[in-house]
């Protein structure tokens, strides 16, 4: 009878699920963008309308630095401009930089993935989804 309650307790100990809800340590620190594409949609009435769609080419100055106490430093090369941005971690993937909500899609060593979606309301049923997507490197 010992030997099964304690082979039943070692079996529930190795199958606990860690619960971590952080990104991989990985997802901190400073990564240079590299690339993003910008795509603007609109809806209206269940009609979806592409009307913008950009991309855009960094020359490796500009950067984002993902901190551990809820903030992230983004250098703009181009106009010389440090930004304060709030960094709060939703789940793994997911994350608030101030208003934006943002999904890390793919995570390594020396490459960060990440999309950010930005919605606008008017006051007719009209709805615009600003989306980018980010290509960033250590």
């Amino acid at each position: 009878m010992r030997k099964v309650l304690l082979i039943m307790i070692l079996g529930l100990c190795a199958c606990k699920k860690e619960d971590n809800t952080t990104p991989h340590k990985s997802f901190y620190g400073k990564w240079f963008y590299t690339a993003a594409i910008h795509k603007q949609y609109t809806v209206s009435e269940g009609d979806t309308v592409y009307s913008r769609i950009d991309t855009l080419q960094y020359n490796g100055a500009d950067y984002i630095n993902f901190t551990e106490d809820r903030v992230a430093l983004r250098y703009t090369a181009a106009t010389k401009h440090l930004d304060s941005l709030l960094f709060e971690e939703v789940t793994p993937v997911f994350f608030h930089l101030d208003s934006l909500l943002c999904e890390a899609t793919g995570i390594s060593d020396s490459a960060l993935q990440y999309n950010s979606l930005d919605f606008q309301y008017n006051e007719t049923p009209l709805v615009q989804i600003s989306q980018t997507f980010y290509w960033l490197k250590k």
